[in-house]
């Protein structure tokens, strides 16, 4: 077995620089060395991979996803898990946390007990590393695809026993305005879990109290939540305002051509930014499927690409979305990681550094793994990936294990 690899003359994005000719050596699991190729000292019996010139970066991270490739996280399988891990390392992402919906609170359970046990395993795909809770803490007014039959105030009697036995859950989405959300996110940041506000109708002033009760981020910017109101003629600043404004919190965004037009995207990047935003595919199952009818959390969905005229972003061949059946509401996206990053560099005028860091570093950082993933630096775990300048995948590994090769004679 070859001890090390090494990936030649490729445009290396750390994402904070880029080095035009460049290598990386990797050892067992870790980057062992970058730089410039004049620079690079290639042990005896290393694997060699030329990528000729095309751009090499940490691989993709995605912090809210609840299915892809036919694989549902609710579903609470470890074949759908499978099914997901494998399909998202083609695209690029090496790492991503199964997210939950508002759904039976033994359905919940059953889904967090089978991502706690399944991310111990090797799925020869994209690493979990832990679990997103979105539900069934959440507002009623702000419920979006989320099943309303399952909705309701935390209660510690019934989250505290889930924190306690599955360390492996990380971040939860809930509404600080209602009933216990507050105390919720006390309880989180003592646990060093990320507190997202998310399907909330909280005011300005809510939101400065979830700030200083634990909540730093915020759930798919503009999707399930308040923005300004007017209350006996006084205007009223809502989770948007208070998110674009706050230091204090970062966001995501759906950058899938279908949830966000480029406009609110620019917005949310010149009001916040280029180190608190990151992006999520917010994907369920259909992601990497096809058009036609699926089922979300008890929800029958559509997945089409029709856009309106009056949207920014014409309708595209095969740029695909789900919707509620009534086309009421998104009902998540059916995207990968590459086609975002390629999105936000096409309507968003982000060169290909921009774009990676969003996808890269962010997300690590706003998860507090920034010390393991997201940058391509010594002693980093070696999950990388190697794109063309249209961010098609050529190349994935994770854990220094090359998953996936689809460049060739290299």
């Amino acid at each position: 077995m070859t001890e090390y690899i090494a990936l030649l003359n490729g445009k290396l994005i750390t994402p904070f620089r880029e080095i035009d000719k460049g290598f990386v050596l990797i050892k067992d699991d870790l980057i062992k060395k970058i730089g410039p190729m004049e620079e690079a000292i290639i042990p005896e019996g290393t694997q060699i991979i030329d990528v000729k010139g095309m751009y090499i970066s940490p691989g993709f991270i995605d912090t809210h996803l609840h299915g892809a490739f036919g694989g549902s996280v609710m579903s609470a399988t470890e074949k759908d898990l499978l099914l997901m891990a494998q399909g998202l390392a083609q695209c690029g992402t090496t790492s991503f946390l199964p997210t939950t919906l508002s759904a039976p609170w033994e359905e919940v359970l059953k889904a967090v007990d089978c991502i706690s046990q399944t991310m111990k395993k090797d799925l020869l795909g994209a690493r979990i590393l832990g679990i997103h809770i979105e539900g069934p803490y959440i507002n009623l007014e702000q419920k979006g695809a989320q099943n309303p039959e399952h909705i309701y105030p935390p209660n510690p009697e019934q989250y505290l026993p889930l924190l306690d036995e599955y360390p492996a859950i990380i971040r939860i989405t809930a509404a600080p305005e209602v009933p216990g959300g507050l105390e919720l996110g006390q309880e989180l940041k003592r646990r060093n879990i990320v507190a997202a506000i998310g399907h909330s109708h909280a005011s300005y002033q809510q939101v400065l109290a979830a700030v200083e009760n634990g909540y730093s981020h915020v759930t798919h910017m503009f999707s399930g939540m308040s923005g300004i109101q007017r209350i006996k003629g006084y205007r009223i600043s809502g989770v948007i305002e208070s998110t674009l404004l706050l230091d204090e919190l970062s966001t995501e965004l759906i950058a899938d051509g279908h949830h966000l037009p480029p406009s609110l995207m620019k917005l949310v990047l010149h009001s916040k930014g280029m180190d608190k935003v990151c992006l999520v595919t917010d994907s369920m199952s259909a992601a990497g499927m096809g058009p036609g009818e699926y089922e979300l959390g008890g929800l029958q969905v559509i997945v089409e690409a029709n856009i309106p005229e009056e949207f920014e972003i014409p309708t595209q061949e095969n740029n695909y979305v789900a919707k509620l059946t009534d086309r009421s509401s998104f009902a998540s996206s059916v995207s990968t990681m590459d086609k975002l990053v390629k999105n936000m560099i096409n309507y968003c005028d982000l060169n290909i550094r921009q774009a990676i860091q969003l996808v890269t570093y962010n997300a690590a950082h706003i998860q507090h793994w920034e010390d393991k993933i997201g940058i391509l630096a010594e002693n980093k775990k070696a999950d990388i990936i190697v794109f063309d300048s249209n961010i098609n995948i050529k190349i994935t590994l994770v854990d220094g294990v090359l998953l996936y090769n689809n460049l060739k004679n290299y």
